[in-house]
């Protein structure tokens, strides 16, 4: 054994040095890595090397003892400030081993070599290194010398440390390698978790979209910090963080592996990162508000320190192996609060309920690049000022499917701002009058900045959630996101899927026409929209030509996606049925899958609907075996519904083909879905009935959703659109006939009303009670009230508009509805809180009773139920009870509704003096107006009034409640003196002081036709004929003809206009006026619309 002596071991330099990684090697050629040697004797560390200048060292070190049979180990490392530094290779052998190689030369080559786990930093190269060894005069003499330098280094030392982060991040370093070194770590890792995820199909393939963005993000960081000349400490001490967060990504070939074992971890890690390079990139002005690091210093100081810890504790959780409990940090998120207070002030906006449990999501592994292209798109300004992308297609392509899976991963990452989602089954909460509200709900929640602003709007004017579509998005919308966007860093995401299902094309296209506005494209631009619909025509002209809407069609899905959902669907019948049906695990082969594909045509809905039938049908593997007899590549969608329709009954006629198709009908045209209890309520099925019922509701299952107790909808909008189209199935036996379903539904209702309204529905225990001092009231009145009952009392209204005027049989249901149950109706829809579905149905029964040889009782009783239910809905609305303690006794006594019932009511209050007989004159006062009210008409319905005023704007009112619907509309720049409505109600002409005639639509309030210029003076009266396309109208001056001559001149001037009352007589004043052509497109070039004729006669 040789004897312990001292060496100097000589380190000169590295050469050919190269890494195995592409990305890492690109990278380490822009940035100089900080070389140093570490050398292990018999595992005890000596003194390493300085930091290399050009790949040279030219330095000795001393082996304090040592013998040649002594283990050596020396590293290449790189100097960081991870917590260890990044091992480039490494050299094994003995002291002896070293010193034969140096015999001959001084110096000896040393290839680097490494270990059995792959790394991103392993390099090739060859060090060139030399040892000698040490008598013990030279061993003395050599440590008196080490121990020099080791002094004069302690004084060098000693000058204070720099600290890891500044508190102000205003001071700066010079030098951006070490930042940007750690940068292209994380990216290499990052993107090494991204290749490893993208063609996986199980959990790995969960995991991929957040590392795709993370990797996108992170890039367009490194990008910029390229061009940064200045480095904030802090900014440097986050990245190393997020560098030594990513070690375990160090062994590629493990890598998959640990994906899967620890997958609930890396997705909170990576979503995290994703946010720390939000706020880096927003920090470095290449985001979507510019460089903010003038604003507000302190808190973007805060916010480091917040993200900082954040990273620290993902990896202390990591290192432990316990599930990762930290709490997401978003870098826009405000100090002091908490996302779970909810301000009582936005509960008035009465937002649309959107539960989005059951909606499903992408599968593992499908529809990847769709993903990818959309929250890149998303998650980056846009070089072309666009907002809105606009996934538009056919139904059955799976873009809800897409949207909700889109919402969720931006919910992961806190950037879901709101997700509106429609669904025909939902017309309520599928309303556009709720989306303004609900939007600006659900963004308020999102972020406390948003909350305040939109609270302050809402305590400036309480009525805003009632009001105009157009004044809530200016008041709701607008002005607070740009209040609160200087709070904000980064895209906040909006997802608004299946417009097309928002309402009809009338009833959205107030909606639209936000949607499609300047003001619209002006938003801030960190509130990106994403909104998927069918192609449906109104929709597409709103949007398509928008310079801020991107528009993407929604291409057919991959073979391989629908492959991958029809194994997954499989595998599921298998573990359902296998037992019933002695499945094999292998019972779909290969060809019959390819077959299965090849008929989807890349259509998702056709997939799930064959899929379905496979849960229900008898004997599936036959079944499946007939349907793949087709000759013909593609089995239509239709041709696949009639296939599920005939697997529940032969349709051959008799009760059960009558039972199933009353069923299909009332789940069509029902407002929102009901349970199989509710839908035997009200088609008055008997047990046997209820049971076929249930029976044909669990056969369906491919087509219509449903379990025991809950309500039934169907699967897909473009189910119901078969069962309705003529086209389609009018000879077929479950053809839906819309008109004889909602005539069935009508009577449906009424029967349930007038067989389960009473006295007390709600069962109070004290008639002295608000509604809001219920005890959870909701639930309650869930409880109490039957689901048929509840269905019935809001929406009989509805119901009866849809059908033919004057039928008997419903006039009597109606009849014995107002003589027996009509108060109690009224205690339901006020503890439901839909009071104002009254007077609605109230017009209802009037429109019904507005026929020849109508029923005059029913007529009287819901005129009169119409003006009790105007005087006295504040009063309802607030307490069930006080309709009976309050409303029949301050009713008049002539009102049918008191003299119906104030006989059978027990201790009722009785008013002997002061007691009006009749209704009041005053009907109703409507509030608002801030200029002199200069013209009012009604509708030719009697629902609404037209104002014009003072100011040269226009507004639309609701009669009944006096709530402004529509306006104000803008354009006309003097005094509106008159106005009138179209025949049809949907236009509204307009005449002023501006010596203009305008004509507007009135649910959008645009301008679609005029202004019709030509007159020399005041327009003061207007009208629309109700035979023709024309308008009447007066001027205090003269009339050019389209020649340009005077055609007639007018001495004085109408002061008056004809006026609709209820019976629908009209009525004139005097002066004679001109009828002229109202236009639907602007006038000639000329400015002249046509002139009909004069109408001489008045004096």
């Amino acid at each position: 054994m040789s004897e312990a002596r001292s060496y100097l071991i000589t380190f000169q330099g590295i050469e050919d040095l190269s890494w195995t990684s592409n990305l890492y090697s690109k990278f380490r050629k822009r940035f100089k890595p900080k070389l140093y040697i570490e050398v292990y004797v018999d595992q005890t560390k000596i003194t390493p090397t300085r930091i290399a200048q050009n790949n040279v060292w030219g330095e000795t070190l001393t082996i304090p003892e040592g013998q040649e049979s002594s283990k050596l180990l020396i590293r290449l490392r790189h100097k960081s400030f991870l917590p260890t530094d990044p091992c480039f290779g490494i050299f094994e052998g003995t002291i002896g081993h070293l010193l034969s190689l140096c015999e001959g030369p001084e110096v000896a080559p040393l290839k680097l070599t490494h270990g059995l786990k792959k790394s991103m930093y392993d390099a090739q190269g060859v060090i060139s290194a030399g040892i000698k060894a040490l008598d013990n005069d030279q061993a003395r003499q050599n440590m008196l010398h080490v121990a020099g330098k080791d002094v004069a280094r302690i004084d060098q030392d000693a000058t204070p440390a720099v600290p890891e982060a500044l508190s102000n991040v205003a001071e700066t370093v010079a030098n951006n390698g070490d930042l940007l070194q750690s940068l292209g770590t994380v990216l290499e890792k990052v993107h090494s978790i991204a290749q490893v995820t993208i063609d996986a199909v199980d959990v790995l393939a969960k995991v991929h979209p957040y590392a795709d963005t993370a990797w996108k993000i992170l890039s367009a960081v490194h990008k910029a910090y390229e061009h940064q000349k200045d480095t904030d400490v802090a900014v440097v001490a986050l990245f190393k963080k997020m560098e030594a967060l990513y070690s375990f990504v160090d062994d590629l070939d493990s890598l998959p592996g640990k994906i899967k074992q620890l997958e609930h971890a890396i997705v909170p890690i990576l979503a995290q990162t994703t946010e720390c390079a939000i706020f880096l990139r927003e920090y470095t002005g290449r985001g979507f508000v510019g460089r903010f690091l003038h604003q507000a210093t302190s808190n973007h100081s805060q916010t480091i320190e917040k993200l900082s810890a954040t990273l620290t504790e993902l990896k202390n959780d990591l290192n432990s192996g316990v599930h990762l409990h930290t709490a997401f940090v978003s870098s826009y998120t405000r100090d002091g609060v908490d996302k779970l207070v909810k301000s009582d002030i936005l509960k008035v906006l009465e937002p649309a309920r959107m539960n989005a449990a059951e909606r499903p999501m992408c599968l593992p592994g499908t529809m990847q690049d769709r993903q990818n292209e959309i929250i890149d798109w998303l998650m980056n300004p846009s070089d072309q000022n666009q907002n809105v992308l606009w996934l538009r297609g056919a139904a059955g392509l799976g873009k809800s499917t897409l949207a909700t899976t889109i919402a969720e991963h931006f919910a992961v990452h806190q950037r879901q701002g709101a997700f509106l989602f429609f669904d025909r089954n939902e017309p309520i909460e599928s309303s556009p009058s709720r989306v303004i509200s609900t939007l600006a709900h659900q963004l308020a929640e999102h972020n406390e900045a948003i909350r305040s602003a939109v609270s302050d709007a809402i305590k400036q004017d309480s009525r805003l959630a009632r009001a105009p579509l157009s004044t809530q998005f200016t008041s709701l919308l607008c002005e607070p996101l740009h209040t609160a966007s200087t709070h904000i860093a980064g895209p906040i995401i909006i997802v608004i899927d299946a417009l097309d299902e928002c309402g009809n094309a009338k009833s959205r296209q107030l909606l639209l026409n936000l949607l499609s506005s300047p003001a619209f494209a002006k938003l801030p631009s960190q509130f990106r929209f994403l909104i998927t619909s069918r192609s449906e025509p109104d929709i597409e002209g709103a949007l398509y030509d928008c310079k801020h809407v991107k528009a993407v069609d929604s291409s057919k899905a991959s073979e391989n996606d629908i492959m991958l959902y029809i194994k997954h669907k499989i595998e599921e019948v298998y573990r359902v049925r296998r037992r019933s049906e002695e499945l094999k695990v292998d019972w779909l082969g290969e060809k019959e899958l390819q077959r299965l594909v090849q008929y989807a045509d890349g259509f998702f809905i056709w997939a799930a609907t064959v899929m379905g039938l496979l849960f229900t049908v008898k004997a599936p593997v036959k079944w499946l075996t007939d349907f793949l007899l087709h000759d013909r590549q593609v089995v239509s969608l239709h041709e696949l519904y009639e296939k599920a329709l005939l697997s529940v009954d032969d349709w051959k006629g008799g009760e059960t083909t009558d039972i199933y198709r009353r069923i299909l009908g009332l789940i069509v045209v029902s407002q929102v879905p009901l349970t199989d209890v509710t839908i035997g309520d009200l088609l008055g099925f008997d047990q046997e009935s209820r049971q076929i019922c249930r029976t044909a509701l669990r056969s369906l299952s491919s087509v219509i959703q449903w379990s025991e107790g809950q309500s039934a909808r169907t699967l897909h909008k473009s189910f119901p659109d078969y069962l309705i189209d003529p086209n389609a199935c009018s000879s077929k036996p479950w053809f839906i006939d819309v008109k004889e379903h909602e005539h069935a539904l009508t009577l449906g209702c009424l029967r349930v009303m007038n067989d389960g309204l009473h006295f007390n529905m709600g069962r109070l225990n004290t008639s002295h009670i608000a509604n809001a001092d219920i005890p959870d009231l909701s639930a309650h009145v869930q409880a109490i009230i039957p689901q048929g009952i509840s269905y019935a009392c809001q929406f009989w209204g509805h119901h009866l508009c849809q059908t033919v005027p004057g039928e008997p049989s419903i006039h009597n249901m109606i009849l014995h509805f107002f003589e027996l149950k009509f108060l109690y109706w009224l205690e339901v829809l006020s503890l439901l809180g839909e009071v104002s579905l009254a007077s609605r149905a109230l017009v209802s029964v009037v429109k019904q009773c507005s026929v020849p040889n109508s029923d005059n009782k029913v007529y009287a009783f819901a005129q009169d139920g119409l003006k009790f239910v105007g005087a006295f809905a504040p009063a309802m609305a607030c307490s069930a009870p006080h309709i009976y303690l309050s409303c029949i006794p301050f009713a008049p006594r002539a009102s049918l509704i008191k003299q119906q019932y104030m006989h059978v009511l027990q201790n009722v209050l009785t008013i002997e003096i002061g007691m009006d007989e009749n209704w009041p004159a005053l009907q109703q006062v409507f509030n608002g107006h801030i200029w002199t009210v200069a013209s009012v008409v009604f509708s030719p319905d009697g629902q609404r009034i037209v104002s014009g005023l003072g100011d040269g704007t226009i507004r639309i009112w609701d009669v009944t409640t006096g709530a402004l619907i529509a306006g104000p509309f803008e354009g006309h720049t003097d005094r509106v003196n008159s106005v009138a409505f179209s025949a049809d109600g949907q236009r509204v002409v307009s005449g002023s002081d501006d010596w203009t005639i305008r004509i507007w639509d009135v649910t959008t309030g645009a301008l679609i036709a005029g202004p019709f210029t030509g007159h020399i003076g005041k327009v003061c009266s207007v009208w629309c004929s109700h035979q023709t396309a024309s308008a009447l109208h007066r001027a205090r001056a003269t009339i050019p003809s389209e020649s340009g001559t005077q055609q007639r001149a007018l001495s004085s001037p109408v002061h008056s206009k004809a006026t609709p009352g209820w019976s629908g007589q009209w009525c004139s004043h005097q002066t004679a006026s001109t009828l002229h052509r109202a236009r639907t497109t602007r006038p000639s070039e000329s400015g002249m619309q046509q002139r009909v004729s004069s109408l001489p006669g008045h004096s």
